[in-house]
């Protein structure tokens, strides 16, 4: 019942506001109609019966207003037809149909004379076939730009007309196209490997530009070959996880000029490369290897720490409270008393560090084209308290002997102290282990050593 009534006055309050807009627009629309402002007038009244599609007095009004401006949209769109303005003529139509339109999508029909339907076809195909020659002689100047505006226009006006799709491709793809061959030339291969795409993604290619786009990718690969990482501190075990793990995220970058060497082939390489060197061939190494660049790495420090989990006494009190009536005066009393406990508080710490020093160099000239040392720390701890007993009566305090009162006992039955020992008594109580602390170290390390290569652009 609740929720109806809820919804209930939502809607009223929902379609009082419709209505309240409505009538507000309609009063505009009547304002202007009465200042001789038909157009105005009839924006005012649609605009009203987009808030509420049944208002008379907006309907009448549109109808009223919004053939008068029809009347004088076509009045002043024949005046330009005879005087041969056949832009004029065609946009002043156009701009009759979609107001007209609009209208019937409120709910009021208005008309469009004969006569201007007929102008409008006469006016069109000699309109566009003007400004087709137009596009053409710009497209031959090589004024691509300006060729594809025009070539926009057709389209909008009359959709497949003539060879436009074609002269709207080399319009759009011919200053690309132009543009990465002049990259490649530069030697901006990265750039001209965007241009290319660009052109076989949203054209379906232009030219030899799948041929070129090729071209430049090889151009621009970086071609990796990853040494054995080496370890200053840890061992062979954990290095070779963080190699993997480095490998793994390079080879999961969504970049086409980085390609990691198969480690697989690696040895079969080296042979033919000592194979080659036997027999004096003076192939040189970067084509021997499939690769142009090296990526090494040490492991310069390495700490998985596990740390013991510290059980301390705590003295602490149950709080009890009783409820009694005094006999004198009848009233109720509360009682409070304590009673000396121990209960235990609990803590530890697990942490795990990688440093990792790493440099990629280029196998052609011997330039450092990436180096960093990137270091990750992860850490987990626990500090919690354990009673057993109702956990809901235990209050702080200190006591010298359970069994006998001393001066230096008492008790924090504050809510600061209180709030604090119960969110020990609440806090977690597992801790991670340090072998998934160093697992996780070990993917933050890949994952910004990934990525500061990802970063490497050499045409930057």
């Amino acid at each position: 019942m609740k929720r109806f009534l809820l919804f209930l006055f939502v809607s009223t309050l929902f379609f009082g506001f419709e209505g309240c807009a409505s009538k507000k627009y309609a009063k505009r629309g009547d304002k202007y109609e009465q200042a001789g402002m038909w157009e105005s007038a009839a924006e005012a009244y649609m605009r009203s019966l987009a808030s509420k599609r049944d208002n008379i007095d907006a309907l009448v009004g549109l109808k009223r207003t919004g053939q008068k401006t029809i009347d004088e949209k076509t009045l002043k769109m024949m005046k330009a037809y005879e005087t041969d303005g056949l832009k004029e003529t065609v946009y002043g139509y156009l701009d009759i149909v979609n107001f007209k339109n609009r209208a019937s999508a409120v709910g009021v029909e208005l008309s469009v004379s004969d006569r201007a339907t007929d102008y409008f076809n006469d006016a069109k195909p000699k309109y566009i076939e003007k400004i087709y020659s137009e596009a053409q002689v710009l497209l031959d100047a090589e004024k691509f730009t300006q060729s594809e505006s025009i070539l926009k226009e057709i389209e909008t006006i009359e959709p497949g007309y003539g060879n436009v799709q074609e002269m709207m491709k080399v319009s759009k793809c011919e200053p690309l196209y132009r543009q990465g061959k002049e990259y490649m030339n530069s030697g901006f291969n990265r750039k001209a490997y965007a241009n290319f795409e660009k052109i076989i993604k949203e054209h379906n290619g232009y030219k030899d530009s799948k041929e070129l786009r090729e071209d430049a990718l090889l151009k621009a690969l970086i071609t990796i070959k990853i040494d054995d990482f080496k370890y200053q501190d840890g061992s062979q075990e954990i290095t070779a996880r963080v190699q993997g793990a480095v490998v793994s995220k390079l080879n999961s970058l969504n970049n086409p000029f980085i390609k990691v060497v198969d480690t697989e082939s690696t040895q079969k390489i080296l042979e033919e490369q000592k194979r080659s060197i036997e027999v004096g061939s003076n192939i040189q190494i970067g084509k021997i290897l499939a690769a142009n660049a090296m990526f090494s790495a040490t492991v310069v420090e390495f700490k998985q720490f596990t740390g013991k989990i510290e059980r301390t006494e705590k003295r602490g009190y149950l709080k009890e409270v009783t409820i009694t009536k005094n006999k004198e005066t009848g009233l109720e009393e509360k009682n409070v008393s304590y009673k000396k406990v121990i209960y235990y508080t609990f803590s530890g710490k697990n942490v795990s560090a990688i440093s990792l020093k790493y440099q990629l160099t280029s196998v052609e000239t011997g330039a450092v084209m990436v180096s960093d040392v990137t270091r990750e720390v992860f850490d987990d701890e626990v500090s919690y308290a354990t009673f057993d007993g109702n956990t809901d009566k235990l209050v702080p305090g200190y006591w010298e002997r359970i069994s006998k009162d001393s001066e230096k006992d008492y008790v924090s039955d504050t809510p600061n102290e209180v709030s604090n020992l119960r969110k020990l008594l609440n806090a977690k109580r597992d801790i991670t282990p340090a072998a998934q602390l160093t697992d996780k170290t070990i993917t933050e390390i890949a994952t910004k050593v990934a990525q500061k290569v990802n970063r490497y652009n050499p045409e930057q």
